[in-house]
């Protein structure tokens, strides 16, 4: 069944990761396991036991290598019955429920979770946009935002709004690219399961000519149709 979902590459690839300790943590809850696999980050990784499928936060998404190294490590018995966690939780009182609760928002900081805010990721990309008419060091701070926060977080159509104002604020054409580069190739890997997006992402490039490498990754992951739109 897993060489129908993983090809042979991704298998070698996930087991290896297993072997070599890269799994930080295995949960079993129902028929779903819960992990973290290291890699160039630390990527947050579900796998369904009824299918073996997986997703992930890397940028392949689905079915990638730590979905398998998951796998891998509920297979060899190294995980943890996150069933058996919660039975627990339910033998301790409210006061200890609550104790645990505010440890864990305290060491991830997690306050935001409880806080309204009418604030969005797009609204805050925005405004550090703005924020480099000011100080020129201010775009570094929105590069390492848009690699750590906004590539992984954003909604589709947010990667997309967000271009006009990255042309209109990023002067600087080696920069300019840099950032370009990374929301267009955010966007083309979301394309895989939604090419509506790149629809959009096309008649974006038809309006600004700083878009040329849209054209590019069309013909680098072969969506020769999109040639047409």
């Amino acid at each position: 069944m897993d060489n129908d979902i993983y090809d042979e590459r991704v298998q070698e690839r996930g087991k290896e990761y297993f072997l070599k300790n890269m799994v930080k943590y295995c949960i079993k809850r129902g028929n779903t396991l819960h992990g973290t696999v290291y890699g160039s980050d630390n990527y947050i990784t579900k796998v369904d036991l009824e299918t073996n499928t997986g997703v992930c936060t890397c940028p392949y998404q689905f079915n990638c290598k730590h979905a398998y190294a998951l796998l891998e490590s509920y297979k060899n018995g190294k995980y943890v019955n996150g069933d058996e966690l919660f039975l627990n939780l339910l033998k301790l009182d409210k006061k200890e429920i609550l104790d645990i609760f505010e440890d864990i928002i305290k060491k991830h900081n997690l306050w935001g979770e409880f806080v309204k805010t009418d604030v969005t990721l797009l609204d805050t990309a925005k405004n550090m946009l703005e924020l480099t008419k000011m100080e020129k060091k201010n775009l570094f701070t929105f590069t390492s935002f848009l690699r750590n926060q906004f590539l992984k977080n954003a909604e589709n159509h947010e990667l997309l709004e967000i271009i006009p104002d990255v042309i209109k604020y990023v002067q600087e054409r080696k920069k300019l690219e840099e950032i370009l580069f990374l929301i267009v190739d955010e966007l083309f890997e979301r394309g895989k399961t939604d090419k509506d997006i790149l629809k959009r992402l096309i008649e974006l490039s038809r309006k600004y000519r700083e878009l040329w490498m849209v054209k590019d990754n069309i013909l680098d992951y072969e969506y020769f149709e999109l040639l047409e739109y």
